[in-house]
């Protein structure tokens, strides 16, 4: 996954232009009673995904995390092999489509790592805990008593009163940061601390741009349809929008106006003649060097943008970049919604080093190490330490801006982990939010509101039919599992908001 947001924790990856294992191909095909076939059919007919493991003091670790590298291996594992003699810490870096492939191939020959991340395999944690990948890491440290104890939740990060994962990074960030390239902002006459406060005012500045330098004003990569799917939900909420659900009455929300808005925002901008043209083209990463190479002035992507011009495009970095506060749809600003921070790595059920990676994990959860997680300028980290870390003013900017915007959401899971086999269950509906946009800015369609309301009806029929499907296999679940009634979208839907649900 490279330096892009697909090199941020969390199975947010999953949204990434991974390998196209998506939620209906690797669990909702088979529906939750075919899912204990899949798996083991992954693992060449049943058998431990594991060889049997001998206790040679090797942990295998494997992950995605190119700008995070450093961090690991010299200030984590090495400290700690020297420290406890006789463990050797092995670790795997691949991009994001390749790590899932190789987890794929891993569990049919029998050689899963000991540690491993889930980016790019499309499936929700609680189905792979539930079909036994993994074992839970309680016994071998105390993470409930650890700094991020209050952000463990249930059908997340515990289950059944055990903790399987940790929650490294922050949900408090979104995929709408306006990046701008400062030294063309200075030939167009545009101070770079001040950010457009509405889309109407992004436009005027987008226009400048293109107008005073001749640059192209924004870059806006529409051949990936994962990138777009992002930046039109959080534009919506910007309008208003609740998100894709409503999780006051737990119903669709994709033909709410704010995301009829959003899409028609990005047409104009698009009409205006001030986006890069060969934007259709481009992936998120691609439209990444084009920015940073100067081809365009405003770049709208997520925190994780600095953290990997660092690593392959440093020159940008030096030039000159900022970044702003998200623009809204009026001069009103509603909040941004999103879910808690995911697990990030898991532990393989037969692994023999659980201990170690226990405390690993532990480490990890501790203030210093996630003040050198904000160093590497990714996703934030989940303790509030970007302040008091190493990091460039504008992504500094970026997270202050991000912690006034954003509050997380509720998760399905987290009221009732029996719904992980409803999202199991359902089958993909085409055209999807990004499928629907890029028809739209392609000139495909022009039916704004009747494609995003068509889709509305599809995933609510989808949804209906797959809780039906999985009642009838035993669950206990059904559409009020998506009903919050006490959801405000100004607060954090936290721990005692559950309780009180």
């Amino acid at each position: 996954m490279n330096t892009s947001k697909h090199d941020a924790f969390g199975v947010v990856a999953a949204r990434s232009r991974a390998i196209e294992l998506s939620r209906r191909g690797f669990l909702g095909a088979v529906g939750v009673g075919g899912m204990t076939a899949l798996l083991a059919a992954c693992t060449g007919g049943g058998q431990s995904a594991q060889q049997a493991s001998t206790d040679d003091g090797t942990l295998q670790w494997w992950d995605q995390f190119r700008p995070l590298t450093t961090m690991l291996e010299a200030s984590l594992f090495a400290p700690y092999m020297q420290s406890n003699a006789g463990i050797e810490i092995e670790r795997r870096q691949m991009e994001a489509p390749d790590l899932a492939q190789a987890i794929q191939v891993a569990r049919r020959s029998n050689q899963m790592p000991d540690v491993h991340s889930l980016a790019g395999l499309g499936a929700a944690s609680a189905a792979l805990v539930s079909e036994d990948w993994f074992q839970s890491i309680s016994a071998h440290a105390d993470f409930e008593g650890s700094d991020i104890g209050d952000q463990l939740f249930d059908g997340i990060h515990r289950f059944d009163g055990e903790v399987y994962s940790v929650p490294l990074f922050s949900g408090r960030f979104h995929e709408a940061t306006p990046w701008v390239n400062t030294e063309l902002l200075g030939r167009a006459d545009i101070d770079p601390a001040q950010s457009p406060a509405t889309w109407d005012d992004l436009r005027a500045t987008a226009r400048q741009i293109t107008d005073k330098t001749g640059v192209h004003g924004l870059v806006i990569p529409t051949k990936e349809v994962p990138y777009l799917t992002a930046l039109v939900t959080y534009l919506a909420q910007s309008a208003g929008a609740p998100g894709t659900i409503d999780w006051k009455s737990g119903e669709y929300a994709f033909n709410s106006q704010g995301f009829v808005d959003a899409i028609e925002f990005l047409l104009s901008l698009q009409t205006d003649g001030v986006v890069h043209p060969s934007s259709p083209s481009m992936g998120a990463r691609d439209a990444r060097a084009r920015w940073a190479a100067g081809e365009a002035g405003i770049y709208m992507w997520g925190p994780w943008i600095i953290g990997g011009l660092m690593v392959d495009e440093p020159h940008a970095v030096e030039r000159g970049v900022d970044a702003w506060r998200v623009p809204t749809a009026e001069s009103t600003r509603p909040m941004l919604n999103r879910g808690p921070g995911a697990g990030v790595f898991w532990v393989n059920k037969d692994s023999q080093q659980a201990e170690v990676a226990a405390e690993l994990l532990l480490q990890m959860s501790s203030r210093d190490f996630q003040l050198q997680l904000a160093a590497a300028m990714d996703q934030p980290p989940a303790l509030d330490v970007v302040a008091e870390a190493d990091v460039h003013p504008a992504y500094a900017r970026n997270i202050g801006y991000m912690a006034d915007d954003v509050r997380i959401s509720p998760v399905p899971e987290a009221g009732n982990p029996s719904t992980w086999r409803v999202a199991a269950e359902m089958q993909d509906i085409h055209p999807n939010l990004g499928e629907v946009a890029q028809a739209i800015l392609t000139g495909s369609t022009t039916d704004i509101k009747g494609e995003l309301t068509k889709l509305n009806d599809a995933m609510s029929a989808e949804r209906d039919r797959a809780i039906e499907s999985v009642k009838r296999d035993g669950a206990e679940v059904g559409a009020e599992d998506w009903v919050f009634a006490n959801w405000d979208p100004t607060a954090d839907y936290d721990q005692a908001a559950y309780a009180a649900r």
